[in-house]
């Protein structure tokens, strides 16, 4: 576990997968990265929150960055976020390593399953651009807390 400071990086790689995690927070937005085994490219991301008010699309060219944050049409009212440096973050892995989540004061606030560009947020309304709306069901199985181990279609 680690305690977020603006700009902080939380780093982890799975024994097993050799996946690296990554949650970094870029001063507008948060995001979380998921790599290639035994390598830094990322192959998969997830908004994570916004740290300002959500822009309108038309303003979103301002953001000259590959983690914009995410705009007022997909995000979640409660979007903005400004962690306190009381917070806890930490990364959640499946037991396969190949799926991580993002967990703030115990709670996720994201997740990167198999063989997905973009993740899952519980701060989206809709899916788009940065990602998909939250899935409590695909959660609860990719990271065993209903203990359901069975392969998901698609995924495995």
């Amino acid at each position: 576990m680690s305690k977020m400071n603006t700009n902080t990086l939380i780093c982890e790689k799975h024994p097993r997968s050799q996946k690296e995690a990554r949650f970094e927070d870029h001063g507008h937005s948060a995001w979380l990265y998921l790599t290639m085994p035994n390598s830094p490219v990322v192959v998969a991301d997830c908004w994570i929150y916004n740290r300002i008010k959500a822009p309108k699309e038309s303003e979103i060219s301002q953001f000259k960055t590959s983690s914009p944050p995410a705009v007022a049409s997909y995000a979640h009212s409660h979007a903005e976020f400004t962690p306190l440096l009381s917070d806890v973050f930490e990364l959640k892995w499946s037991p396969d390593g190949r799926s991580v989540a993002l967990l703030i004061n115990g709670i996720p606030f994201g997740f990167i399953p198999p063989g997905a560009q973009r993740g899952y947020s519980k701060h989206l309304t809709k899916t788009g651009p940065w990602g998909h709306e939250w899935d409590e069901k695909l959660y609860l199985i990719l990271f065993n807390e209903v203990g359901w181990s069975e392969s998901i279609p698609g995924f495995f």
